[in-house]
Formats: C-alpha cells, structure tokens, sequence
C-alpha cells in the first residue's frame, strides 16, 4: 500500500529536520493506524491556537463511550472540567485519571455517580482496519478510539511570545503525546529537544497539561518519557524486542495496543519530599509486571523470582504488578496480594509516596490495608480480605499456621533473599500454604548454602532460576545506573589485611550475610577490629581526609557523600572530628535512636536527630547548593533510600555479598546537575580494604557481577592511554602554536561530522576520567596536555556552534582549570568575526577561497538573523538556507568554490532586500510579508502585503483572541485567494504571515 505523504511536505533535503524525521516518523504512524490531521484541520479543530482539544472528536467521545451515562448536556460541563484543570504536574495527573476512566459525574436518573470514559481500552481494532479510509465520527461504532496525528502544534497561551510543538500524538481528541524532533546532524540533539520540552513547561504549560508521554528523536536514536519530568536519568532509549529501524522504533512505541497499555498501567505519580512527582515504567519493569501478573494466574505454578539490580526502580515494578492483579476482577477473582517490605523500607523508600499509592488504588475501588501490627495482619487474613495488604515480613513472626488456604492469594516480597531467611519465612509460608510466592531481590542470589535455599523457595520452577532478571551489565549500558569506582584510602588509615581476615572474614556467619542487622550482631563480636577502627588517632586522621578529599574531589563536582561508620558510636565521634575540618552544617549523622543512650553512650545521644529532623535533613540532601553534604550513617539509610546526588561513599564498615552490594549501589543512581552535567559514575573510597579482593567480598557468580565495580587504578592507565593517542592524533602537529596546522585540522580535518564527532567523542572520555580522577599527583604531569586538548575541544565547540556556548559543553573542573589558566590557542578559539555584507565577502575571498572563509560567514549570517529578527524577519529563510550549505560542503556533495559562490548569492539578496525595502519606504513588518508573497510569485505582492497589515491594524488583539485571530486569518486568506493563489498555497502562507508577524 502506498503510504499518502503529508499535505505540506517540504522539499525533501539530506539531514534536515522536517523532511527526514518529522514528516517520517508522521508517516510511519500513519502506518500504524494514526489519521492524519494537517496543521491547518488540527488549528480548525482546536477552534484556534489557544484550544487544549480536538473539541469535535472529544464531545462525540463523551457520548460514544459513555452510552446511557453521559448525555449532550452534560458535554459541555465535562469539556469545561477538563479546560480548567491547573497547568501544572497535579492538573496532568487528573487528565490522566480522566483518561483512565476514574473520574465521575453524577447522574440524576440514577441519583448516583458514574464513571466517565475517555477511552475504551478494551477494544482495540487491528492495525489494517486503522489503515482504512477514515470514517465519520457518526459511523463509528460504540467503543471505538479515534487515534490522531499532527503536526506543527502552535500554542499562545495570551504572552506575545507563544511555542510549537512538532508532533503531537491525539486519542479522542485529548493529546496524549508530544514529540520533538531535531537534525540528526544538531550537534547534542537529545539535549536540545530536552531544554525546549523544559521551556514548554515553563512558558506554554497549557501545552503539556493533558500530554502524558514524550517522544524525542533525531532519527539515530529514539528517547521516551514522561511530560513533567525532563530529567535526564528519567528519559530512556525506546528499545524493540529486536533491533530495527526508525521506522520500527515508531511504530513499536505507537502501536495501538502498546500505547493504550502504556496509558493504563504504566504511567505513576507518587509523592517524594511532599512533591508530586511523575515516571513510567521502562521496558524492563513492564516485562516484569507482565511476567508476574501471567505467573499468579497460572494454575501449576506457585512461585517465582525476580532480580532487578538496585537502583533499576524494583519496587514500582511490584506495585504495578500487584495493581494489575487487584484491577482484574475477571481473571483474579477475590484475590488478595500482600506486598511484603522490611523496616527500612517502609521506613525509608515507601513512606515518601504511600499516600498516593493508597488513594490511586482506592480510586480504582480497591481496598487498602497497612498491616502494622501482628493482630491487624491476623485479622485481615482470618476474614479473607480482598484487596492489598501492605505490611512487613516481621509481622509474621509465630503467626498461626493456615491461617489462609485460600489459592488466590498473591505474596510479593521485596529483598526476597533476606526476608524469607530463617524462621520469618518458614511461618509466612505456614500462614498462606496455597499462596503464589513472588520474591524480589535488588542483588543476584549467592553461591552460599543460604542463597541456593532462595533458588529453592522461588526459583525452582523456572529453568534459570529467575522469572525475570534484569542485571547489573544491562542497567549500566541503559543509563539505568552509573558505573562504580573504587579505591584504597591511604594506608596510614587503612585496616590491616590480617586484622580484616581474623576477625571478620573468618566468621563463618560473614559469609552470605543480607541483612544490616545481621552484619551488625557480627561486627558487636569483633571487638578489636571495632576498638581499631574507633580509635581517636586514627578517626582524626580519617575525619581530615574526608573534609580533604570531598573539598578537592567530591564538592567541585557539585555533589554529595555518605561516611559509613562501623557503628553509631563510630559516626558520633566522627561527626565530632568532622566538624574540626568543615562547617557544622555540612554533615549530619544519621542512626537508629536508642533511649538507653543518654546514660549508657552520651556522645551517641548528642548527635542523635529525631525523626522530624531527620525527615528534612532525607529531604535537603537531595537538592544541591544547601547543605547537608555529607551524611554520616551506620544502618539506617544504606537500603530504601534514594539520593540521585550522591556520588562519593566513604566506606569505613566491613561488609560483604548482600549488604556489600546494596550499600555500594546508593551511589549508582543517574543523575544531571541544572547545567545538563551528567554525574560520571559512583565513587567508593575503601577504608576497609574488602574491595581489594571483589571475588571474596562478593559471593555471586563472576556473571552475575561483572562491571559491578572498577578499580581507579586502572582508570588512571586509562586516562593515559586515551590522552597519549589523542595527543599524537591531535596535538602534536600543533607544538610551538603552529596557527597554520591549527586552522587546517579546524576547518579542513573537522570539516567532516564524521571527524568532528570521533574527536568529541574522544575528548569526553578523556574529560569524565580527568573529572573523577583530579586531583591526584599521578595527573600532574598530564595536566597541560589535557588543557590544551579542552583548549582545542572548546575551539572545535566555537568553531561550528554558536559562540556564546563558550563553557556549556565543559565540566566543572575542566571549566575552572581552562578558565585559570589562559591558552595560547585561545585567540583563534573563536575564529574570525565577520560581518554579513557583499564588501566583507569580497575581503574575505581576497584572502582565499577556504572552508573557514565559508564556516564564519555561516556563522555571521545566523547570528545576525538572531539578532535582528525583529528588524529583518527576512534574515531567517538566509540563514536557514545558509546553514544547508554549509551541511553540503560538510557533506562534501559541493566544493569550496561552490559554496562560497552560493553564498554570495545568499549576501547579494539580502543586499537586494535591503535596498528594496528602502526604497520602497515599508516599516518591518510590512517589508517581511510583501518579501514572503513575492518570493513566493503572489500577484501584486505589494498591494496584498498592505491589505494584510491593514487587517492587522482592525484586529490588534489577535494574538490573545481567538475571534479576532480568526477574522484576521479569513481576511489574509481573502487577500490571497484573490491573487490567485490555490488552497494549499492559501494556507501555507497565511499561516507563515501569522509565525512571520509574531516574532
């Protein structure tokens, strides 16, 4: 079947954006069962640029879905409840619960509330039949979906300065999806398609108020999320079960089917620090719902477990899972799922947001328990409650046995290698012996005695032991977690290796511990190694480095530290040393609270915090620039707490396998500091020396852990390595400030994208190990082959970027390094200024025809467009065909020669334009729409030009009116027709008067 192109397709050119990704990926929708809807049916539609909807599809919506609930009365109030939801996250929220069917009228026949659909997710037409000539919204049967795509969305939202969206994704007629596009030549694409989603929300929030996911692409890679959340470790690469094209990526991700799922059921808000926030499941979470879901409906099996690595968003996944049991009444009729967490999680990762959990499920009409006491959790299950039950695995403890024989009842357990050790386990299982035991571990199962009894309870009737897996390898190359380093602290402070080895590795019980607890009951024994560790010389020594190293490594980065001590008395005296070398506010111990302490350890008691403090010091270390910085801690925050800031762990506590593998893990989570720097990984300082040896210290399969952790040594061989090659490839023509080698590999060697993008490509590497590694006296013999490679990254960047991005693409070491010390290179950094005019390209091809001649007059000509917008509109349609010469001579499809002879062309018009617009005396305004019909062979251009402007002048409100704007619209389109400009045409310009007259 031959795909319909779009009604205003441009002239199709090689790495433009709307030619070779927006209009594609339109019709690779189409293909998918998405009708077509030009910019000017979707304006129509929207009744103007300030309308949310497609008013049409949505008011028959209402009546189709709604049969017998909704009536044409009630239409106009339900679309008035949907305008005037807040533009803000909790507004998104109720649009999504709109979608979801959760919202209600009430209904006076029925002298009750109803629930009102917006979309019929059970029934789902094929993809062939979506194909099919479109019907009318009449002929469309009950339950039936309109699926929409347009483009080109503009919104003004009353400000003069208004936004436009690429594409936008419409399902009866509410907008679900917003995409942005960018050039797969735009230098940092994904980044810039993520800054304009931002300035959406702030300038235009109107425009994301009822979206819920978002697209970016630029054709090479394909990148999804959620809207109110631009993040960058919330935005993740869309990946197909199996690779694919563009093409494929699309119509994956827009797959009728698979978008409704992903409206229902994978799209979360929660609450975190008292603030609403948003995420969607990534693909490996949803398999894992899926897979849990089929397996508690399946009759044979009663088990299963589930490995994501810490950090990979674990306990989402399970209670999405649990809520697509409880909301399917037909399949899991009566059941009842317990989710069953420990103490600390409870305490720490769920209590943030379990208010929303509960009133998202209660909105669904399912019931919800908090079991926190032995009694309440009897009770629940004698009476056989239907619902969820949240509660943790100590509340089992001596519970009677069969309390529940029921077989649909579902146990999700998070940290299922820790909790179900022991006797807790043997009595939840005696409690629900029919039950379906789900486990859910963040650390893969060890080699120990103990971790195969985990295989045992949940593994054994899946071949490779899991139901779901999702490791560590896989998490890193998703962007899901960050790579971890480590190193040895100096060995004046380091525990002896004997001393490690006799009294912790030698006790049997250390081996394959998971627990905190556990691991402390252990350490209570090893009194020598606690009395060394604890010694005042040596918590000085320590406490010292610490200020040191975070002030030097850590703080310049912009983020934060944890000090694990070996127990609370440990963090005490060290929040006490501390203090010697920092500000009292830059670190807060962090311990369980013990009223004994008064009398029986003092130091512990003055620098306890109450749970209120505690709950603002959680909530302040995540935000940068306010302290605390660093946070002292023993037990409590090592599992459940969630700190994206986090980069550098002080590890001063023996530990191994589980405990080892989740404390470490606090320091891997992504995250993006407000200038776009992505955080290089985690760092582990090792005080203990348990990472000398990651084979004993770690009792997992080599597989299973492979990456967990690198050893900064081996970053530091590297470092050198990568800087040598790029010193011999790059530098090294360059000694003695050689300017004629420098301009040849700038604009001859760089001209290429290929060339230009592999030393960028190289120099990043270089610049992250340069960041986690300085300072260090093993790098100060690097150091100016370092600056001078920054000097030409940053010559490169200003060469072929804008030139006022001088810092942005730098990190903060490298910034404060290049800035301190200036570079001999740095006076042909930026490249020759040049004005845009015939005399100064005649003065530049005096001095030869060359690549830089042609790249700094591009330059020229964009950045004057970008000054002058206002005074010469006519400047932007130049510097966009400017740039696409420049793209061609990259592309080397023409010579030099030939490009610079284009470009004069390009100067000459604007010359002629110039002189054209003085002599005919117009103001700007007027000049820019008479130049845009006469290039564009409109008859009497001149005269057409003033009729519109006189229109102008009758509705001076038209930007903020929308009646108004649709007079001033039908008087350009009058103008137009009568000069004998076609439909298409008509259109295409009138809409390209209005954009013209807005800047």
């Amino acid at each position: 079947m031959t795909k319909p192109k779009p009604t205003q397709p441009p002239t199709p050119r090689l790495a433009v954006e709307a030619s070779t990704v927006q209009f594609p990926l339109v019709d690779y929708a189409a293909a998918a069962g998405w009708e077509r809807v030009s910019e000017a049916d979707a304006l129509r539609k929207r009744r103007g640029e300030g309308g949310l909807f497609f008013y049409d599809e949505l008011e028959a919506a209402l009546l189709r879905l709604n049969l017998g609930v909704v009536t044409a009365a009630d239409v106009p109030g339900i679309v008035q409840r949907l305008e005037s939801l807040p533009n803000t996250i909790a507004g998104n929220r109720e649009v999504l619960e709109w979608l979801r069917g959760k919202q209600t009228i009430y209904v006076d026949g029925e002298k009750r509330h109803r629930n009102v659909r917006l979309i019929d997710f059970d029934n789902v037409p094929d993809r062939m039949s979506q194909c099919r000539e479109r019907m009318d919204a009449q002929e469309r049967p009950p339950g039936s979906n309109v699926f929409q795509v347009t483009w080109e969305w503009a919104y003004r939202n009353g400000a003069r300065k208004g936004n436009r969206a690429d594409v936008m994704f419409v399902i009866n007629g509410v907008p679900v999806a917003i995409v942005e596009n960018k050039n797969p030549k735009l230098k940092d694409a994904m980044s810039k398609a993520l800054v304009q989603l931002r300035r959406y929300e702030l300038e235009t929030p109107e425009m994301l108020t009822a979206p819920q996911v978002f697209n970016i692409t630029h054709l090479i890679e394909y990148f999804y999320g959620v809207t109110w959340n631009t993040q960058r470790k919330f935005v993740f690469n869309w990946k197909n079960e199996k690779p694919g094209t563009h093409e494929d990526r699309v119509q994956h991700f827009f797959d009728h089917a698979r978008f409704l799922r992903m409206l229902r059921d994978w799209i979360l808000f929660y609450e975190q620090d008292d603030e609403l926030l948003k995420t969607i499941l990534r693909q490996h979470q949803t398999r894992a719902a899926i897979k849990v879901t089929e397996r508690c409906a399946d009759p044979d099996k009663r088990s299963g477990l589930v490995w994501h690595t810490q950090g990979s968003g674990k306990t989402f996944t399970m209670v999405t899972a649990a809520r697509l049991v409880l909301e399917n009444p037909q399949r899991f009729a009566g059941a009842t799922v317990l989710l069953v967490v420990d103490r600390n999680e409870l305490e720490g990762q769920l209590s943030g947001w379990v208010d929303a959990l509960l009133g998202d499920f209660q909105g669904s009409g399912i019931a919800v328990e908090i079991a926190n006491s032995k009694k309440r959790l009897k009770a629940l299950l004698k009476q056989e409650f239907s619902g969820l039950i949240v509660t943790m695995i100590h509340k089992f403890d001596k519970l009677d046995a069969k309390l529940s024989t029921r077989s649909n009842v579902y146990v999700l357990i998070d940290e299922a290698h820790r909790s179900t050790g022991g006797d807790l386990g043997n009595y939840l299982m005696g409690a629900l012996p029919n039950a379906t035991l789900i486990g859910f571990t963040g650390t893969p199962v060890d080699k120990t005695v103990y971790g195969k009894g985990t295989f045992k309870t949940f593994g054994h009737e899946d071949e490779s032991g899991y139901l779901d897996k999702y490791s560590i390898a896989e998490s890193i190359a998703d962007g899901t977690t960050v790579r971890l380093r480590h190193t040895l602290a100096p060995a004046r402070v380091l525990l002896p290796v004997e001393r490690l080895e006799k009294e912790f590795y030698a006790l049997a019980e250390s081996e394959g511990i998971s627990d905190v607890e556990d691991l402390n009951r252990i350490l209570d024994r090893a009194v020598n190694l606690r009395a060394f560790l604890k010694s005042d010389e040596r918590v000085d020594a320590v406490a010292r480095f610490v200020a040191q190293h975070f002030r030097e490594n850590v703080e310049p980065l912009g983020y934060k530290a944890f000090l694990v001590g070996v127990d609370r008395e440990a963090c005490a005296l060290y929040k006490q040393a501390l203090d010697k070398y920092l500000p009292a506010d830059y670190s807060v111990p962090v311990y369980t609270q013990n009223a004994a302490d008064a009398i029986d350890y003092p130091l512990v008691a003055k620098y306890q915090v109450d749970s209120t403090v505690e709950k603002r010091v959680r909530k302040l270390f995540r935000k940068p620039e306010q302290p605390p910085n660093i946070l002292i801690v023993t037990d409590k925050l090592l599992t459940g707490y969630d700190a994206p800031i986090l980069y550098a762990m002080y590890l001063d506590k023996p530990m191994r396998d589980h405990v080892l593998l989740q404390a470490i893990s606090r320091v891997n989570r992504p995250y993006e500091d407000a200038a776009g720097r992505q955080k290089p990984g985690g760092l582990i300082v090792d005080f203990i020396g348990m990472l000398r040896d990651l084979n004993k210290a770690l009792a997992f399969d080599s597989q299973d852990v492979s990456g967990v952790i690198e050893d900064l040594d081996l970053l530091l061989a590297e470092f050198r390595r990568l800087l040598t090659e790029a010193q011999t490839r790059y530098l090294a023509p360059l000694a003695g400030g050689n300017d004629k080698h420098l301009e040849t590999l700038l604009y001859e060697v760089f001209l290429a994208p290929e060339a230009r993008q592999e030393f960028i490509d190289n120099y990043r590497q270089i610049e992250s190990l340069y960041e986690i590694l300085s300072p260090s006296p093993e790098l100060r013999e690097h150091i100016d082959t370092f600056r001078h490679l920054a000097d030409l990254y940053l010559m490169v960047r200003n060469a072929y970027g804008s030139p006022t991005r001088f810092y942005e693409d730098v990190a903060r070491k490298t910034e404060q390094m290049v800035r301190e010390m200036a570079s001999t290179y740095a006076p042909v950094a930026t490249g020759k200024v040049v004005e845009f005019d015939l005399k100064t390209l005649q003065a530049l091809r005096a001095e030869g025809d060359d690549n830089a001649t042609v790249i700094n007059l591009v330059r020229a000509i964009e950045t004057e467009a970008e000054e002058k917008a206002e005074q010469q509109p006519v400047l932007f349609d130049i510097a966009q065909r400017a740039a696409a010469i420049l793209d061609a001579l990259e592309q080397r499809t023409i010579h030099t020669q030939q490009a610079i002879e284009q470009l004069s062309l390009l100067v000459g018009e604007r010359e002629q334009a110039d002189a054209e617009r003085e002599k005919l005396g117009l103001d700007p305004a007027t000049f820019a729409v008479y130049w845009q019909l006469k290039n564009d062979r409109v008859d009497d251009a001149l005269a057409a030009a003033r009729e519109i402007m006189a229109a102008v002048a009758r509705y001076p409100n038209y930007a903020d009116n929308d009646d108004e704007k649709r007079k001033l619209k039908s008087e350009i389109y009058r103008s137009l027709v009568t000069r004998g400009t076609d439909g298409t045409q008509m259109v295409r310009l009138g809409d390209a008067v209005l954009r013209m007259l807005r800047r």
